[in-house]
C-alpha cells in the first residue's frame, strides 16, 4: 500500500470517530436524565407519603382536640361538685339533727351557720368573693345597684345606708351587683313664687278689707253723733 492509502484510512477512521462520539455523549445524557428523573419520581413519591401521613396525624389530632374540648364542657363543673359534696353532707346532718331536736332551735341555727360559712369558703376556693357593701361603704356604681336613695343628715351623701341583696364577684368578673340604699342630701321644699305672690295678694285683701270696715264703723259713729238740727 502506498502513503496515500494510509492517510486516507487513518482519515476515515477518524471521521467515523468523530461520528460516534456525539452519539455517546447523546446516549450518556439521555441515561442520566433517566436518572435524575427516576431521582425525582422516587422524590415525589416519599414527599407525597410524608403528606399523606402528616394529613393523617392532623385529621387523628382535630378529632382528639375535638374529643377533649366536649369533655371539658361537659365535666368543667366535676371539681366544684366534688367539694360541694361535703357541703350537702354537712347540710343532711343538719337536717336530721334539726329533725331530732325538741323545740330547741339554737343548736339546728349553729349547725346552719356552719354549713353557710363551709359553703362560702367552699366557693371561695373557686374564685366566688362577696362584694363589699355594709353601711358606710362608699357607692361604687360598677359594683352597687342602687334600689333605694333616702334623705338623712345623720350620714354622708353617697355612702350606703342597708344591704339588700348580697352581690358577688367570679374572680376579676361582676358575678351580680350589690342591691343597696344610698344615702342623699334633704331636699328643703321651698314654696313656688305664685304661692307666694297669691298669699301676698291675700294679705293685702285682708288689709282692704279692714280698712273698709273701719272707714263703715266710723261712718256709722258719726251718724249717730250728729244732732237733729246737723240732720236737717
Amino acid at each position: 500500500m502506498s502513503p496515500g492509502d494510509n492517510d486516507n484510512i487513518e482519515n476515515e477512521m477518524e471521521n467515523n470517530n468523530n461520528e460516534q462520539q456525539p452519539e455517546v455523549e447523546i446516549v450518556a445524557e439521555e441515561a442520566e436524565i433517566q436518572t435524575d428523573s427516576d431521582k425525582l419520581k422516587e422524590n415525589y413519591s416519599e414527599l407525597n407519603n410524608r403528606f399523606l401521613r402528616l394529613a393523617a396525624d392532623f385529621d387523628n389530632y382535630k378529632k382528639r382536640v375535638s374529643k377533649e374540648k366536649s369533655d371539658l364542657s361537659l365535666y368543667a363543673n366535676e371539681e366544684l361538685v366534688r367539694e360541694l359534696l361535703n357541703v350537702l353532707d354537712n347540710l343532711n346532718l343538719a337536717i336530721e339533727h334539726a329533725g331530732a331536736d325538741d323545740g330547741d332551735t339554737s343548736s339546728t341555727i349553729e349547725g346552719v351557720k356552719l354549713v353557710y360559712n363551709l359553703f362560702l369558703s367552699t366557693l371561695d376556693r373557686f374564685g366566688l368573693q362577696a362584694i363589699e357593701s355594709s353601711t358606710g361603704t362608699e357607692f361604687d356604681p360598677r359594683h352597687h345597684q342602687a334600689l333605694e336613695r333616702i334623705e338623712t343628715d345623720e350620714i354622708t351623701p353617697g355612702l350606703i345606708l342597708d344591704e339588700m341583696i348580697r352581690g358577688y364577684m367570679f374572680k376579676d368578673r361582676l358575678l351580680r351587683p350589690a342591691s343597696v340604699t344610698v344615702s342623699t342630701d334633704i331636699i328643703e321644699k321651698k314654696k313656688s313664687p305664685s304661692t307666694d305672690d297669691n298669699s301676698e295678694n291675700n294679705d293685702d285683701n285682708e288689709k282692704v278689707i279692714e280698712i273698709n270696715t273701719d272707714s263703715i264703723n266710723n261712718s256709722e259713729d258719726n251718724v249717730f253723733d250728729l244732732t237733729d238740727e246737723e240732720l236737717e
